[in-house]
Formats: C-alpha cells, structure tokens, sequence
C-alpha cells in the first residue's frame, strides 16, 4: 500500500458567515497524481490555500510527509517540499527566464556575504551546476531558447510552462496545482498532461491538481476527490464517480450525466 504523504483531517474554514469548508477530509498518497474536482463553490481553491498555508484553518489539521504542519507559515511548507502553483501564472517579470529557476533553490552558499568572498571557487562552482540543471530543465519543457528572455515577456501558455519549470526546479515533495489548465489552448493542454504523466513516472513527483478539464483529469489521475459544499464527497476513479448518484446529483446539479465523461 502506498504511502499517505499529505493527509486533510476534518478542516473548517469561514469567512464571516460563509462555511467555506465544513468538515472536509481525504488523502494524497505519495507518488500519485490526484485530482481535486467539483462544482464552482465547493471550495477547492480554499483547500489548496489552507494545504499551502495561505489560510489558517479554523479547525481540523494537516499533516505532510508525517508532521503537523496546521500552524506553519506557506514558507515553511515550501522549504519542506510542498510547492504549489496558481490559477494565474506568477512570474517574477523583471528577472530573466533562467533566473526564475535560480531564485527558487534554497540554500546557496553564495548567498553567504562570506562564501561570496572567501570561498568564491566554490560558489562558482555550485552556481554553474545550477545554472546546467536549470538548463536541462528549460530545456524539458521547452523554453530553453527564451531562457535570457525577462519573464514578464512570455506568452500566457510559457509563463504556465515556466511555473511549472520553477516548481520542478524546487524539488517538491508534493506539488499543488491550482487549475493548472486554465486559460490555455488544447495543444498545450497536451503537452502540460504529458509533462506531468512524464514527471510522475520518470522522477515519482506527486501531484494535487484541482482541475476542471475532466478529459484531462481521466488521462492522467489514477485517483480523484470529489468535493462539494465545503466537503468530501466521493473519492475513486473518474469512471466509479460517473455512476455515483451523490456526485451526479452534486457536481452536476441535477444529472446531466454526460458532463462527468458519461
């Protein structure tokens, strides 16, 4: 049995008298590619804001690769391997393709004043090994040509490839993708599957994606969460959800079956 790496236990989130999530708890196993899936307002988008840190849940816990990690700053759980990425791609737009990847490796001891100075060889050295695995990685997701290119200059579909290459190049435990298909054309949405199914498989990276594209989420997810009003629906298959009669009525409001892939 594999491995639970990020575990949500009976997390409660409002906004004044709005129950964002109310309750809601499932799992991520380690070396997976799951889905996060639901109708608008199910609350998603929160959970991956309380997962990453960026909200305090009001009740419940998180727990990733084995520690509590409910009152820990998103700094903290990214220094700890849990990357995310967001609906709008965000890029550091006066810093050069390249040195997007650069800036996310913690650790460098050339960020050192004294490593800087008194063991410069060093810190050459650990920059050009830097600079060749960023390289390889540019080169992956092909942006490796536009790597001198300021960020802030790429198309949308690039800047969500050079997010993706930032996320890989931090070395992520876990890695949360926020509708990581939004706004791109079909070609793209290819390629991005295929990065990701070439990720998991080649390297073992795991993967939380809330996404809406459900032809993409039954390419690539070997499981999948359903969540509706603040709360767990469902998990399994894509193909055990469409018979779901919970999911059914929830996700599609009434049975239009034919929009779970059916």
């Amino acid at each position: 049995m594999a491995r639970t790496i990020l575990e949500v236990k009976d997390v409660h989130i409002h906004f004044g008298g709005l129950k964002a999530i109310d309750g809601c708890s499932f799992h991520v196993e380690e070396g997976a590619i799951t889905a996060l899936i639901g109708p608008n307002g199910a609350g998603k988008s929160t959970m991956v804001n309380v997962i990453s840190g960026t909200y305090q849940p009001d009740e419940g816990s998180i727990v990733f690769d084995d520690a509590d990690i409910t009152k820990l700053p998103n700094y903290v759980r990214a220094q700890r391997g849990l990357i995310r990425t967001f609906q709008i791609s965000r890029e550091f737009a006066n810093l050069t393709v390249l040195e997007n990847l650069l800036v996310v490796r913690l650790g460098q001891s050339g960020e050192k004043l004294f490593n800087a100075i008194f063991k410069a060889k060093k810190s050459r050295e650990e920059t050009n090994a830097l600079v060749a695995e960023a390289n390889d990685i540019l080169n992956t997701f092909g942006l490796y040509r536009l790597r001198n290119d300021y960020a802030g200059n790429l198309s949308g579909g690039q800047k969500r490839l050079l997010e993706l290459a930032r996320a890989v190049m931090a070395k992520p435990k876990l890695m949360l993708l926020d509708e990581p298909m939004a706004g791109v054309t079909p070609a793209l949405i290819e390629r991005l599957g295929e990065h990701l199914v070439e990720l998991n498989r080649s390297y073992g990276m795991t993967f939380l994606l809330v996404e809406h594209n459900l032809e993409v989420v039954e390419k690539i997810c070997s499981r999948v969460v359903v969540m509706a009003t603040g709360k767990q629906l469902a998990e399994g298959t894509l193909a055990e959800l469409r018979s779901n009669p919970a999911v059914i009525e929830a996700y599609l409001g009434g049975g239009a079956r034919e929009r779970v892939g059916g």
